[in-house]
């Protein structure tokens, strides 16, 4: 158990990946709140708030696709050094877990939460005008958003470990790529389905026939739905939970590879 985690050994390698980080956590600060400030003084000057959705897409793609732009590329020689680091490989990628799933975000956010919090009592108009279109809303921590998050979160961390170079564009081609075949494979399930399935349209049928065509289609639909909701709402919720997991298993196999 010792040569896998160690705590006295896990504390130095965050004390040192900190101390390595601590240039990144501050341009990330200084670079949102400069933004921050430019859109609330483009507000106050134009009442324009176009730049607030720059700074929402800017976290997001900080928070989600974080390992790619902050890590150092896995290239063979340039990351020798980790490899000699007196850790285990789980240790390692629990630091980087950390950093990127729990610190980065939690900074973000309280970041954000204060810069709402003070420009939110200048009595300025536009100014508090801005804080509350910046105010973080509700459906942000609904549970699928956040869900939603972690699932993009660790295929971009998996995209991280398992290219060595230009590792953002490669996973985003390679999601764009899944998108585009899950909506052609589920028009063709569509198309199939009503094709050749038991419910057709008839124009030139009788009322009754009619009547008893939707009678059986909304006793159907409405059956599925109330016996089934439940189920679905429990295996999305298994899926939320098990994809993001099983991604960063993938990412953590994929680090031990690489360092045997």
């Amino acid at each position: 158990m010792n040569a896998i985690f160690n705590i006295n050994r896990f504390w130095e390698l965050e004390k040192r990946n900190f101390f390595l980080s601590r240039m990144q956590y501050l341009y990330i600060a200084g670079g949102l709140t400069g933004l921050y400030f430019l859109s609330m003084l483009l507000n106050v000057l134009t009442s324009d708030n176009n730049l607030i959705w720059l700074i929402y897409l800017i976290v997001g793609t900080i928070i989600i696709a974080g390992p790619c732009f902050f890590e150092k590329s896995r290239g063979k020689h340039s990351s020798i050094f980790d490899f000699t680091l007196p850790s285990s490989t789980f240790e390692k990628f629990i630091s980087v877990w950390i950093k990127y799933v729990i610190v980065l975000p939690v900074m973000v956010f309280i970041l954000l939460s204060l810069l709402n919090i003070i420009t939110g009592i200048i009595p300025v108009e536009g100014v508090q005008s801005h804080a509350k279109e910046m105010v973080l809303t509700e459906n942000l921590y609904a549970s699928k958003t956040l869900f939603s998050m972690l699932f993009f979160q660790s295929v971009f961390m998996c995209g991280y470990y398992y290219f060595k170079r230009y590792a953002f564009a490669k996973t985003s081609v390679v999601l764009l790529i899944l998108f585009i075949v899950a909506v052609f494979g589920a028009i063709l399930m569509v198309h199939l389905s009503m094709e050749h399935g038991n419910m057709t349209f008839n124009l030139n049928s009788d009322q009754q026939q009619a009547f008893r065509i939707g009678y059986e289609a909304g006793h159907s639909v409405g059956l599925i739905a109330f016996t089934s909701d439940s189920i679905v709402r429990g295996c999305s919720i298994i899926i939320d939970v098990v994809v993001p997991t099983g991604m960063w298993i993938v990412s953590f196999f994929k680090l031990r590879e690489t360092e045997i």
